[in-house]
């Protein structure tokens, strides 16, 4: 699959290369698995010589020894006696940069954590006393986000200030994967929900499918379900990092919360166990859960439920993980049959999430959000409020335009209007059947 999108990041990657002829700085690119940082990095510095270091889980002796052998070979580096530890490779790596641009970078960065933890604070000196004085662009990526965010982002850490700036990579946006289903010639309605609400515009697994020629919906889901599937384990590879001990505890909410279970009262009802902690942790420390209230809730409000951010995790734990002893089986088949019995529900909340995607990344929008009353009477899939043009949408959304009733939905959204005395309220039915029509207007 081409490279798509990342246009802003490819520029801002370009603009801090050239700072760097002139003295030192510091990127840092972070985002979970298969988010395309790797992908980013190599076409941002496609013309442009640079060092490419991996931090494997070896010594930092053998890492030091790949590495050395890497900067003689690319880029000549004089290397007197041996190097056994990164410190005094970076401070050659320096002091080669005094006199010349030079970029380096280091993916997977969090495991210096277990790798060599002494060479943060050591970087951190290295840094501070080199960066004016030198020209070295240091790209650090990483893909374990609780971990990254904590090194740079925490005052209380030594790496903490001294990146130029921090970089978070987000899923293709709802029109890049039309594009890419429009490239293929693949652009129907139900193909662009299917891909949408599987692989969650996650560039890696949109590229597993489209290398496979398996954008069309029936192909695509007989590829997710298949005996060589590439995701059956996927979810627990991507998380189980990143949750250490507690996983099963975590994975028991996501779980939970993956097959509807959305306030917190639900999830403690089933685990019989408290779970506010965990819920924190997995909106804060993780970004795999958003809060969210009816739009002009008060931030103290109860009326919370949780949503996952991510469509692939929603997915995977909805169909393999709930379903883990089929999947122990190798019975593939059977969680195939119960996602397609389910489908139509399963795809109508996904359908809602991504129009509410496609509004807010429309960006014509002050507000977009769903709304409700006490005890979620009278919902309102999609309220998008523009306060130039002092209008305020309200959207039923279902799969089928047939099934949606304008009266019925004025009716249900009538306490919410009185919110917006001065606003015209512009009603609208959207379905399935008319995505690309709506998906054109914007």
């Amino acid at each position: 699959m081409r490279f798509y999108d990342r246009e802003q990041e490819l520029m801002i990657i370009e603009e801090i290369h050239n700072e760097s002829h002139k003295s030192s700085k510091m990127l840092v690119i972070t985002g979970r698995r298969r988010i395309g940082k790797t992908r980013l990095i190599q076409t941002a510095l496609q013309d442009k010589k640079y060092l490419y270091f991996f931090i494997s889980r070896k010594s930092e002796a053998l890492l030091c020894e790949e590495f050395v052998q890497m900067a003689v070979s690319e880029i000549g580096l004089t290397v007197i006696g041996k190097i056994s530890r990164l410190s005094e490779l970076f401070t050659l790596l320096f002091a080669f940069a005094k006199d010349r641009q030079l970029t380096v970078v280091i993916e997977e960065f969090q495991e210096l954590l277990s790798v060599s933890p002494h060479f943060i604070s050591e970087l951190q000196g290295l840094w501070d006393k080199n960066k004016n004085s030198s020209k070295l662009m240091l790209i650090v990526s990483g893909s374990v986000y609780s971990l990254l965010n904590r090194m740079f982002m925490s005052a209380k850490e030594p790496l903490f200030g001294r990146a130029e700036l921090i970089m978070r990579l987000g899923a293709f946006p709802v029109k890049t994967l039309a594009k890419i289903l429009d490239d293929a010639g693949q652009l129907h309605e139900q193909n662009l929900l299917t891909l949408y609400m599987v692989c969650g515009g996650i560039p890696r697994y949109v590229e597993l499918m489209t290398d496979s020629d398996c954008l069309e919906r029936s192909k695509l889901i007989n590829r997710i379900f298949g005996v060589y599937s590439p995701f059956i384990e996927e979810g627990k590879n991507l998380l189980i990092e990143e949750f250490g001990k507690d996983y099963s505890i975590y994975f028991s909410i996501l779980e939970l919360i993956a097959r509807g279970k959305t306030s917190r009262p639900e999830v403690e009802s089933i685990l019989e166990k408290s779970t506010g902690a965990y819920l924190e942790r997995l909106e804060t420390d993780y970004n795999l859960i958003s809060v969210f209230r009816p739009l002009n809730a008060k931030s103290g409000s109860r009326t919370i439920r949780y949503k996952l951010n991510d469509p692939f995790i929603a997915f995977w734990f909805a169909w393999f993980y709930r379903y883990r002893s089929a999947l122990e089986a190798n019975n593939l088949a059977y969680i195939q049959k119960q996602y397609l019995e389910n489908a139509p529900t399963y795809s109508g909340y996904w359908l809602q999430r991504l129009y509410q995607d496609l509004y807010l990344q429309s960006g014509k929008f002050t507000q977009v959000g769903s709304w409700w009353e006490k005890g979620f009477y009278n919902e309102v899939d999609l309220v998008a409020v523009d306060d130039l043009k002092k209008e305020v949408i309200l959207a039923e959304i279902k799969l089928k335009k047939a099934n949606i009733r304008i009266s019925h939905l004025k009716l249900k959204a009538e306490n919410l209007i009185s919110q917006y005395p001065d606003f015209k309220p512009v009603f609208k039915a959207l379905s399935a059947e008319n995505l690309l029509e709506d998906l054109r207007k914007w």
